[in-house]
């Protein structure tokens, strides 16, 4: 699908698709940062943003619904129907993990130290992937494109190797229920954003999964010290 840089002083409805990217982006530094921090002052902000994606969804949908028919309209403009919605479902994602830090750091729910490495591990390539996303809206440059589902399937394998710890944790009896729930959650929340930012990736550059595939030594670089 062919794809235009966002200009906002020649199309609105591009303009608030940025401003979506942008704020998914700094949403999650700052969830990322009441985690590491422990400290939950910060997360109204995200929340604030959240509230202002869903604004920015209805407004383009308010747009495109005035607009003529689907039918008669451009090709170039599909991905002003399917950006915002997949943005706005990562916005959702967001809203539930900031909800799921909160309740940790007020519950004083406390992770052992390899699933701490692992959360972290797992924010940082999910910042990646969204600033990936804002980046290749914003310029439409067909390797930063490429770069969605590549990092997007770096992420589904270190969460998958994750899983796989965390279920072991549970078998040895080392990780403790109610943390356990929470980094559930947090997990399942995470995988959401992934799922919508591969979405965007795949409709913008369609690409053979296999050719998307890190090499191993990617993959060994992803594992947390």
């Amino acid at each position: 699908m062919p794809f235009t840089p966002i200009d906002g002083e020649r199309d609105a409805r591009r303009s608030e698709i940025l401003q979506m990217s942008e704020k998914a982006a700094a949403m999650l530094q700052i969830v990322r940062d009441a985690f590491r921090k422990q400290q939950a002052g910060s997360i109204a902000t995200a929340e604030h943003l959240g509230r202002e994606i869903h604004r920015h969804e209805r407004t383009l949908m308010e747009t495109l619904i005035t607009m003529a028919d689907v039918s008669t309209r451009p090709r170039s403009d599909e991905d002003t129907v399917f950006v915002p919605m997949h943005l706005e479902r990562v916005g959702d994602n967001l809203e539930a993990l900031a909800g799921a830090v909160r309740k940790m750091i007020g519950e004083g729910v406390l992770f052992t130290d390899r699933a701490v490495r692992e959360m972290s591990s797992l924010l940082e390539m999910t910042i990646e992937l969204l600033e990936c996303v804002r980046d290749a809206l914003s310029t439409g440059n067909r390797t930063l494109i490429r770069n969605i589902v590549t990092v997007s399937r770096q992420l589904d394998l270190m969460a998958n190797e994750f899983a796989l710890f965390h279920e072991q944790r549970l078998i040895e009896g080392v990780c403790q229920p109610r943390a356990s729930s929470l980094y559930l959650a947090m997990f399942d929340h995470l995988k959401g954003i992934e799922f919508h930012a591969r979405q965007i990736g795949e409709k913008l550059a369609p690409a053979p999964l296999s050719a998307l595939e890190p090499p191993r030594e990617a993959r060994e670089r992803m594992k947390p010290s």
